[in-house]
C-alpha cells in the first residue's frame, strides 16, 4: 500500500505503523485503503460499509486523525479532549504534533470506545445520500 508513510524517517514510520496497528486491532469493521481526507491528497482512510470512519493524514506541521465517530459522538470527542493532552482537539479531529510524545494508550482507549459505538445511522445517512 502507498502512502504518505514511504516518505517518512524510518521513527516516524514506526510510530505511523502504530498508529495503523491501534485502529485495525480495535475496530475490526473497518478496512483500511489509500486516499484523501480534506487538503491531504495522501492519507490513510478507514471506512466501514464503504464510508468513510477514520482517516490518518501527514500535514505540514506533524499529523491529522480524522473521526467521525469522534464528530457523531460527544462522549468520544470530550474523552479525547480530557485524555489526549498535547493533541489539538477539534470536533471531528486530532492534530497530532508531536508523535513521539503521544499518549499511544489513550488512543487505544478512544478507539475502542469508539468501535462500541452504533456507525449504522452515520452509515445509512450517506448510502442514502450517494444513491440520489
Amino acid at each position: 500500500m502507498t502512502s504518505f508513510i514511504d516518505g517518512l524517517p524510518s521513527g516516524q514510520k514506526r510510530l505511523v505503523n502504530r498508529l495503523r496497528k491501534i485502529i485495525r486491532d480495535q475496530d475490526k469493521a473497518v478496512t483500511e485503503a489509500p486516499g484523501a481526507i480534506m487538503r491531504a491528497k495522501n492519507a490513510l482512510c478507514y471506512s466501514q460499509d464503504d464510508v468513510f470512519k477514520y482517516g490518518l493524514a501527514r500535514t505540514a506541521s506533524g499529523f491529522t486523525f480524522h473521526s467521525m465517530v469522534m464528530y457523531a459522538n460527544v462522549d468520544v470527542l470530550d474523552f479525547a479532549k480530557t485524555q489526549l493532552k498535547g493533541v489539538k482537539v477539534q470536533k471531528g479531529c486530532l492534530n497530532i504534533s508531536s508523535l513521539e510524545d503521544f499518549n499511544f494508550d489513550a488512543f487505544e482507549e478512544m478507539l475502542r470506545l469508539s468501535a462500541s459505538k452504533d456507525f449504522s445511522p452515520v452509515i445509512a445517512h450517506y448510502q442514502k445520500r450517494n444513491r440520489k
